[in-house]
């Protein structure tokens, strides 16, 4: 997986995961994310902010600074479409 794809990945999971911390999905798929950015791409995560029409990820890799941004409405896509499942809104 591309570096940018798990970025991107593990920003979407995390939305999910800050909004619905009772979601066990949630929080393992986060996990799972975050693992592959420390394991497979070596990235430190330093911060994610929102700006505009984007989230904005800094974040190290091998003692490498660097950035990438995404649109706020594809990084929130998941979990919106999340909400607005009723099947997924009944809490454990």
């Amino acid at each position: 997986m591309k570096l940018v794809d798990a970025l991107s990945n593990w920003l979407s999971i995390k939305k999910v995961h800050e909004e619905r911390p009772y979601d066990l999905a949630a929080k393992e798929t986060f996990e799972f994310f975050s693992e592959i950015l420390t394991e497979d791409h070596h990235v430190k995560i330093q911060s994610v902010s929102n700006s505009g029409p984007f989230y904005i990820v800094l974040f190290e890799v091998d003692g490498v600074e660097n950035s990438e941004r995404f649109f706020t409405d594809v990084i929130d896509a998941l979990y919106e479409g999340i909400q607005n499942e009723p099947r997924f809104n009944e809490e454990c």
